[in-house]
């Protein structure tokens, strides 16, 4: 299996879909729970937003195909 390439994690979109400051409607219905999910703990400081963004990078490495179209709309280029 071929792995997609994905927006490195430091791009400040990362941090941007977890705080609201991007405010897209996602395609992929994992994707948008697991960002409405993450917001709501790093809100509650159930988590950091470090930890947010390192647990939304390793959801979109594992399903990068599922996911792209999404990734592509938010970053653009990378």
């Amino acid at each position: 299996m071929s792995e997609i390439n994905i927006p490195p994690k430091t791009r400040p979109e990362w941090c941007g879909m977890i705080n609201g400051k991007i405010n897209y409607q996602f395609t992929n219905y994992v994707l948008q729970i697991h960002i409405h999910k993450a917001r709501k703990d790093v809100v509650s400081q159930k988590i950091t937003m470090n930890t947010a963004v390192d647990n939304l990078y390793q959801l979109c490495t594992k399903y990068s195909l599922a996911v792209i179209s999404d990734l592509k709309a938010v970053f653009g280029k990378w």
